[in-house]
């Protein structure tokens, strides 16, 4: 089966909407800064709303069955997650210390996170073609 490009775009923005409200909760537990949870939440998700449609659509010509979804998680979380967030988390706040922080906790709160949302999204059959 294949997805229609509706059920991608849901899929983003379902996961951008999760994803705001961890971030901005993360990066004020370690900064205590509106100004960084502001920029940091938004670039970073502005980002990613394009690079998790992109990462779908991508995903849909391996249709690998057994570590599918393990394999989607290491490379849109570890991956993109790791280098993309660690660059804005530094860009902003200046410091070695809140980007490690900000990203590894963010990255590892948002891989337990991913498992649920790919297990949930497989037993949802709208938007998905019989090809």
């Amino acid at each position: 089966m294949s997805e229609t490009h509706l059920r991608s775009s849901a899929k983003s923005v379902g996961w951008r909407i999760t994803g705001v409200f961890i971030l901005a909760l993360i990066t004020w537990a370690f900064t205590r800064d509106w100004f960084s949870v502001g920029w940091i939440t938004g670039l970073h998700h502005s980002i990613f709303l394009v690079v998790y449609y992109l990462h779908e659509r991508l995903w849909l010509r391996f249709p690998i069955k057994p570590y599918r979804t393990i394999l989607k998680m290491l490379t849109y979380e570890t991956l993109c997650g790791n280098v993309i967030l660690g660059t804005i988390s530094y860009c902003v706040t200046g410091s070695w210390q809140a980007m490690t922080a900000i990203t590894l906790t963010y990255i590892a709160f948002k891989h337990i996170l991913y498992i649920g949302w790919e297990d949930v999204w497989n037993k949802i059959y709208w938007g998905r073609n019989a090809f």
